[in-house]
């Protein structure tokens, strides 16, 4: 492609990229509105049968969607995961895409936020009734605004009334501390009103993890990415891991993120204000990713020594109210090829896309991410479908 025409396509999307925040695979959609996740399969078909190699059927799904690159595998608690890459990391470029690769992981961040919360509920530094006027005493616009009532349970199971998002341009500038900007993001959802009918119903929030990030700036004393770093990165030894598009952090050797745009794939380095943070900037290869989801694989991580964290609190981030099913950055379901609960959230900027299922009785995990967004939904089902193909979970006896 003629390079000066890629570069018009790309301000062209770049000028209407604005996050579609309503989107179904977008920040909002990340972890319920897109709906592919509801067609994993319920049975699986293990009949022996010639096949092609799970990196041949992956490039299959890969090259029918048309995708630059799409990594898929599972694991569980033990060894080494089972991770195969396909395609590239830019479209345009030959540089292949590696399982070790960095890839965004969009709203799957939100786990990681809870699972900080939990830290603090651990200390006795919060409780999940905790009321934001609680941690935030000292500051008038909180202490004088109906807002100042939510509760961490609530932020945390999208039930406080918070909209879904704010107008984030609002809190971009590189000028003003990321803290500042954050405490913001809580002001402006102070000064609007809350609807009593509102509370308790269930309303996706990347504003609400934004504000549940601010409570541990607040708390710790310093930035949410320094508390990420130090809490769990740097524990679990997550050495890829930061925030943005990966290309930011590691020039040269990470993957692209990518858009469809007037039938052609483009590939940018744009993602969401980084004041959104706690709710879906983090990226990390698919290895470090696993070192962080098998801790809630665990049953006792603080007995085994890897993260600071209580079963009973790890419990209390895995278990849906009655009649609800989101909590602590995960969707609550039961699955039959997993033998029983499962957690599952999915996360996109519009620029990437990713998914995981974890099956709790049987410690085990699947995952898929591909380094483009809405388009990558259904071949990311597909590619699960393919992973329970070739790596079949154990089917409980009757």
């Amino acid at each position: 492609m003629n390079k000066n025409f890629e570069l018009i396509l790309w301000l062209l999307v770049s000028l209407c990229r604005c996050v579609c925040y309503g989107s179904r695979v977008g920040l909002v959609g990340g972890a319920i509105g897109a709906t592919g996740w509801l067609a994993i399969a319920t049975a699986q078909d293990p009949q022996p049968t010639a096949k092609p190699s799970f990196a041949e059927a992956l490039e299959s799904i890969r090259t029918e969607h048309g995708l630059p690159g799409l990594i898929a595998g599972c694991f569980s608690l033990d060894g080494d995961p089972e991770l195969v890459a396909v395609g590239r990391r830019k479209a345009s470029l030959p540089d292949p895409l590696q399982s070790e690769d960095p890839m965004h992981l969009g709203s799957c961040t939100k786990s990681m936020t809870a699972t900080l919360i939990g830290m603090l509920v651990d200390e006795g530094k919060l409780a999940w009734d905790t009321r934001l006027v609680d941690v935030f005493a000292d500051d008038p616009l909180v202490v004088n605004s109906p807002w100042g009532e939510a509760t961490i349970d609530q932020l945390l199971r999208h039930t406080s009334g918070a909209p879904a998002n704010p107008p984030w341009s609002l809190f971009s500038s590189p000028t003003n501390d990321i803290v500042n900007r954050r405490a913001e993001v809580m002001h402006w959802l102070t000064k609007r009103s809350r609807k009593p009918k509102a509370i308790g119903e269930f309303l996706y929030s990347n504003l609400g993890y934004a504000v549940l990030g601010h409570v541990i700036e607040k708390l710790r004393g310093c930035s949410w990415e320094d508390e990420i770093r130090t809490r769990l990165f740097e524990p679990l030894e997550m050495s890829s891991a930061g925030f943005g598009p990966p290309t930011h952090a590691h020039p040269g050797a990470a993957p692209w993120g990518h858009i469809n745009a007037f039938g052609m794939t483009i590939a940018d380095e744009i993602d969401n204000p980084p004041v959104l943070g706690p709710a879906g900037t983090v990226h990390a290869s698919m290895g470090d990713w696993i070192k962080y989801l098998r801790v809630h694989l665990m049953t006792d991580p603080a007995g085994a020594g890897v993260l600071p964290i209580r079963a009973e609190t790890l419990a209390y981030l895995h278990r849906a109210h009655e009649g609800e099913s989101y909590v602590g950055g995960w969707v609550c379901d039961e699955k039959p090829w997993a033998g029983g609960p499962i957690l599952m959230h999915n996360g996109s900027n519009r620029h990437w896309y990713c998914v995981v299922f974890l099956a709790l009785e049987q410690k085990r995990g699947i995952l898929a991410a591909c380094n483009m967004g809405g388009d990558a939904v259904e071949p990311c089902d597909q590619a699960l479908q393919l992973v329970l193909q070739k790596f079949p979970f154990e089917q409980p006896s009757n």
